[in-house]
């Protein structure tokens, strides 16, 4: 006969359920006060758009900071918005009055105007220079591939090493290699090319930098090299290192060159003034590297030795070498892209609407910027990522009660964990910035609020065919 004891380990431990409110991510309190002290919410009210008359909406600031807020917690999907929808403790730490549904969320993002985009990003870009703080930094170009199954707008069949016959997006990127942030992006069709609107892209992120900023150098791989975007980065001053095309005809001519510098066991390199056959009389500062191969077959006396060449055409003047090591640098960027989309799920909202859908991008791409200003300013390692960032810091458990008529957040945490997590606290209340108003000022200063109001698109179709 088995014991009582027995029966208990079998049945478990008894589950019952609570209505208070309840939540595991508490320890998202900290990044909400960041927000709050950066001005995140006024500057929001002032660059999303808003034209709805529903009596019963929720306030477009208080959905966008949900949306980011799924995007933090690992949210893939704009149906995980409905995660953060009922977790009263997220909205009490964010300030919200209410948070809406996914279907909230999508409809009002779908409706965007191109216009409202650029507004937007123009916005939220001008509060991540303010709180940087820097005055100059390198820029490192790249572009990416976000997969699609459907049929998106904008979504078509090009470059896509992962997935060939798949649809894809092809997004233009910019980012500060010292700050670790992203200073532009574009969401561009699948079929674009690597440097398909890479002078207006760059055009339009120099405009956009702030008055005093200053480009130290241009990085970007071998997509972007054409005579006219090196003619366009000598017209605006922009000191610059590009890897170029190794076609058949520049590979012997690199094989040509003389006055190797031997630089490690195998790496030699060398430099020349590169005159292109379709642009006679311009002569551009070519570093070549060459690496050596060597091979060995059975029955041959002599070692073979077979050469790989790569070559960087720039407008840097120190010595060679260094502008190939300054180069490789820029590997860097592809561990943000990484991030990006891996831990912000950038490549993963998507909507129907092209628009939409950039709009949603940038707003990762905003949130993902916070975070890198979260990890210098607060954290203090540049180096973490959010994934652990969510795991040691946003998820704890928490309660929300009420002392006297005060609103309280109690977290459930004890000894060395409660300590740690108070030291935050009380760095994010010293962290000395930019205050809101300044901020927001910043912002009143550089152009008018929306030119068009958020506006309910209507089909075509309804029009012609009412019934």
């Amino acid at each position: 006969m088995r014991s009582e004891s027995t029966k208990r380990a079998e049945q478990g431990v008894r589950v019952e359920y609570t209505s208070k409110p309840v939540s595991g991510w508490g320890g998202i309190v900290a990044f909400a006060r960041f927000i709050q002290s950066s001005g995140v919410r006024e500057v929001l009210s002032r660059a999303l758009p808003d034209g709805r008359t529903s009596n019963n909406q929720v306030g477009v600031t208080d959905m966008i900071l949900q949306f980011m807020v799924t995007v933090l917690i690992g949210g893939k999907r704009f149906e995980h918005v409905e995660r953060v929808r009922g977790d009263e403790v997220v909205r009490v730490a964010v300030g919200a009055k209410r948070l809406g549904s996914a279907s909230s969320l999508t409809r009002y993002l779908g409706n965007f105007l191109p216009g409202q985009t650029e507004h937007l990003q123009q916005k939220l870009m001008d509060l991540v220079f303010g709180l940087m703080g820097s005055s100059s930094d390198v820029v490192d170009l790249d572009s990416t591939v976000f997969i699609r199954y459907g049929k998106q707008q904008g979504s078509l069949r090009g470059y896509n090493p992962e997935k060939k016959r798949l649809v894809s997006h092809h997004p233009l990127l910019a980012m500060l290699a010292k700050s670790k942030v992203i200073a532009h992006a574009w969401l561009r069709a699948g079929s674009a090319s690597t440097h398909r609107g890479a002078q207006e892209f760059l055009r339009e992120l120099v405009s956009q930098l702030p008055e005093g900023f200053r480009i130290e150098a241009l990085r970007a791989d071998s997509g972007f090299y054409s005579r006219a975007f090196l003619s366009l980065l000598e017209e605006l001053g922009i000191p610059y290192v590009l890897a170029t095309k190794m076609v058949k005809g520049f590979q012997v001519w690199c094989a040509s060159r003389t006055g190797w510098r031997r630089i490690s066991s195998n790496i030699e390199v060398t430099e020349a003034q590169y005159e292109s056959a379709r642009q006679r009389g311009v002569f551009r500062r070519m570093v070549i590297i060459r690496k050596a191969i060597r091979r060995e077959k059975d029955g041959m006396l002599f070692e073979i030795v077979d050469y790989h060449y790569q070559a960087f055409v720039t407008s840097l003047t120190t010595d060679a070498a260094e502008v190939w090591r300054f180069y490789l640098k820029r590997g860097d960027c592809e561990n943000r892209i990484k991030e990006l989309k891996y831990d912000f799920g950038a490549d993963a909202f998507c909507l129907q609407s092209f628009t939409g859908t950039e709009a949603a991008f940038r707003l990762v791409v905003f949130t993902f910027n916070l975070i890198a200003i979260f990890k210098t300013t607060i954290l203090r390692d540049s180096k973490t990522t959010l994934g652990t960032i969510r795991h040691k810091l946003f998820v704890i458990g928490a309660s929300v009660g009420s002392s006297g008529r005060q609103t309280v957040l109690r977290l459930g945490l004890t000894g060395r964990w409660r300590d740690e997590f108070q030291k935050l606290l009380d760095r994010l209340s010293s962290w000395t910035s930019s205050t809101a108003a300044q901020l927001v000022q910043q912002l009143e200063n550089r152009g008018p609020e929306c030119a068009s109001p958020w506006k309910l698109r209507v089909n075509p179709l309804l029009l012609l065919f009412p019934n």
